[in-house]
């Protein structure tokens, strides 16, 4: 695999050069790194498996090590992130595996872990003090899976994500040079958690080319104060990140080029630049690049890219999301499938060296979603993605929003099933119905309706089931709308009630219960 032969390059050239740094005082260097994966993989290695792994954690810098240490044992890595997956979705994914292992990196409930082999981080620790080198003919390649990343799915259930070795590694010789030329050294900022698909870029792109990771805890982005010390104390040159973590950095007027004096590049991935975030970066770091991107955790990241003007600024019109990438081509269709000319939108389907291979253990949803065409003279897959755009003249895709019940809240692809399910299965809840607001062209949260039926005074000490069963990543639910139909004077009359928040939600039932209880002083 390239990559792993970029990573033992650089083992050799700059062993004492920092590979991975967090806010919280983490390090390794490449020697460190390099020698980490090897003793990992060796104990992978010892039972014979060639079955998925789960890594378990959050930022640590023994992370990075264990992706690796899985590409090199000949085994995918399946990344969750302690802070962003809740213990329910840890569970389901692993149950969806065969015959997993878990890497824990972080303390590991054996409840979440049915079945699976647990090696928790003592182990790993002495494995590291016993060294070993792994076997280069283990090593992944070609079509050999690299790593399998859960999303959201419609019926409650997340669906695994299968990208191969090659998708990683024609992914990562395109990514390195976004922005400008591809240069070595670079420190990549990692903010998005690893269960999130964003983080790809960073982890394939700086490790590739000699550069470093800083990572940004949970601990440290639950301040802005702490988040802007490490920020100014990163030495970042390439910003990669959510537009909305962009956002929340833009909201104080101490975010400019005075705070990140080494930054070249925003690199951005995952939902909609809006014109207004592009406009405000562009005015506190004029010395910087704004690269727009586009591409679902199937097509391996990304697969376009735009270097956003001032022009496209100042038209006022959405942003494009870009041309792209050599070795992948982009179609728009109708309903049918039938090619759409320019300025025409309709689903985006992605072909190319990109496209994963399919859903794990799905065979169902990879024949629908996936399908294979010839380019250039050879197969490669396909993907209809569910999003609606179009290509311009110049053949500059432009996305318009998703064609299904899918949405991104704050970066992440969340299928509304997969909310409206767990609250479904709630007692006196008899339907339910998520539904997104919007704030201009981004989702900005999700409302629940809920029909109950009967008193509400056992639905009321549920408040805790309903946001946890909502937890599908970190609590996407913003508010609670109840509906309740019941018989006043032989007529029925609905009442409807809106809470905000938990700190409300007992105040919004009690709200109910008053209104209901009027209704019957006046019968």
């Amino acid at each position: 695999m390239k990559y792993l032969d970029s990573i033992e390059h650089f083992a050799a050239s700059q062993p004492n050069a920092p590979a991975v740094r967090t806010s919280m005082g983490g390090h390794m260097t490449y020697g460190e790194l390099w020698a980490a994966s090897e003793a990992i993989a060796c104990l992978l290695a010892r039972d014979g498996s060639s079955s998925p792994v789960v890594v378990y954690g959050h930022k640590d810098p023994l992370m990075a090590a264990s992706f690796i240490a899985c590409m090199k044992a000949g085994r995918p890595y399946v990344p969750v992130d302690r802070y962003s997956v809740p213990q329910a979705r840890v569970a389901s994914i692993i149950g969806q595996l065969e015959t997993p292992t878990v890497l824990a990196i972080d303390h590991f409930s054996p409840k979440e872990a049915d079945g699976a082999r647990i090696i928790n981080r003592l182990e790993l620790d002495v494995a590291q003090t016993m060294g070993g080198q792994s076997d280069r003919d283990s090593w992944i390649a070609g079509e050999d899976l690299c790593y399998i990343l859960f999303t959201s799915g419609s019926t409650g259930a997340p669906k695994g994500v299968e990208i191969t070795a090659s998708c990683f590694d024609n992914f990562t010789a395109w990514a390195r040079g976004l922005g400008g030329e591809c240069r070595e050294g670079r420190v990549y900022l990692d903010q998005a958690p690893f269960s999130f698909d964003l983080s790809v870029f960073e982890l394939a792109c700086a490790l590739s080319s000699g550069g470093s990771l800083f990572s940004l805890e949970h601990e440290t982005q639950q301040s802005p104060r702490a988040t802007f010390e490490a920020l100014r104390a990163s030495g970042v040159n390439v910003w990669v990140s959510t537009p909305s973590f962009a956002d929340l950095c833009l909201a104080s007027e101490d975010f400019d080029d005075q705070v990140m004096l080494a930054l070249e590049t925003f690199l951005f991935c995952g939902e909609t630049l809006s014109v207004r975030t592009a406009q405000r970066l562009m005015q506190r770091f004029p010395a910087c690049g704004v690269v727009n991107t586009y591409g679902p955790t199937e097509s391996t990241v990304a697969v376009t890219q735009v270097v956003v003007t001032p022009q496209m600024v100042a038209s006022g019109s959405p942003l494009p999301v870009g041309a792209p990438r050599p070795g992948t081509r982009l179609r728009v269709v109708d309903p049918r499938g039938r090619e759409l000319g320019a300025m025409q939108p309709g689903e985006v389907v992605i072909e190319g060296d990109t496209v994963a291979r399919g859903y794990h253990g799905r065979p169902d949803l990879t024949q629908r979603a996936f399908g294979a065409s010839m380019m250039d003279g050879r197969a490669v897959r396909t993907y209809r993605t569910g999003d609606e755009g179009y290509l311009d003249q110049d053949g500059m895709l432009h996305y318009r929003g998703r064609l299904d019940l899918q949405v991104k809240l704050n970066g992440f692809r969340i299928e509304l099933g997969e909310i409206e399910q767990p609250l479904r299965r709630l007692s006196q809840v008899t339907s339910a119905a998520v539904v997104p607001v919007m704030h201009g062209d981004k989702v900005a949260h999700l409302v629940a309706h809920l029909v109950v039926e009967g008193e509400l005074g056992v639905l009321g000490g549920q408040e805790d089931h309903v946001f946890a069963a909502t937890s599908t990543y970190t609590n996407p639910l913003d508010a609670v709308k109840f509906i309740q139909e019941t018989e006043v004077d032989g007529r029925k009359r609905t009442y409807r009630l809106t809470g905000k928040g938990r700190a409300v939600f007992q105040e919004e039932l009690d709200r109910l219960r008053a209104c209901l209880n009027d209704a019957e002083e006046e019968i």
